[in-house]
């Protein structure tokens, strides 16, 4: 078994954070948002008891039970953050509800999260023929659909 084997996950999640902050005083890694896709669809999915998908279905991450589809995008964030500063790319809208998680840079807590149906999607961002997709700015995504922080915040307990 690991030494890590009993630490909890939010705690490996820091100790991360402090490797990753180190890494970059270093000049090593320049992005710090590597594992935080899976653990906001790992977040997401217990959310909205949803299963998630495997890698290999592009238009989104999870199904609900009831059906829904929903595409899971996150950042981590910290204090004055370049305002251009967007979430992954979008290359496609065969989605039905936009999941957008920010996720404090060193703690990996919920910063906020928003819940946007795909119809207000439309518009929202910058096409970009180079990386062929849209990119939304965090500062943008803040404001959008219905605020679901506290839903992320209280219903999360991750296993150890």
């Amino acid at each position: 078994m690991s030494e890590l084997a009993g630490v909890p996950t939010r705690e490996l999640l820091v100790r991360y954070g402090a490797t990753l902050t180190e890494l970059e005083r270093r000049g090593v890694v320049r992005t710090r948002n590597a594992p935080v896709g899976d653990y906001a669809e790992y977040l997401a999915a217990h959310v909205y008891s949803a299963s998630r998908m495997p890698n290999s279905v592009k238009s989104y991450d999870l199904r609900g039970p009831d059906g829904t589809r929903y595409q899971v995008k996150t950042r981590t964030v910290r204090p004055g953050m370049k305002a251009g500063a967007a979430f992954s790319v979008i290359r496609s809208y065969d989605f039905d509800v936009m999941v957008y998680l920010a996720l404090d840079w060193e703690t990996y807590e919920v910063a906020w999260a928003r819940e946007v149906p795909v119809a207000e999607m439309e518009g929202v961002g910058r096409f970009s023929a180079h990386i062929n997709g849209t990119l939304v700015r965090i500062k943008d995504a803040a404001s959008l659909g219905v605020d679901v922080t506290e839903r992320f915040r209280a219903d999360i307990s991750p296993p150890q």
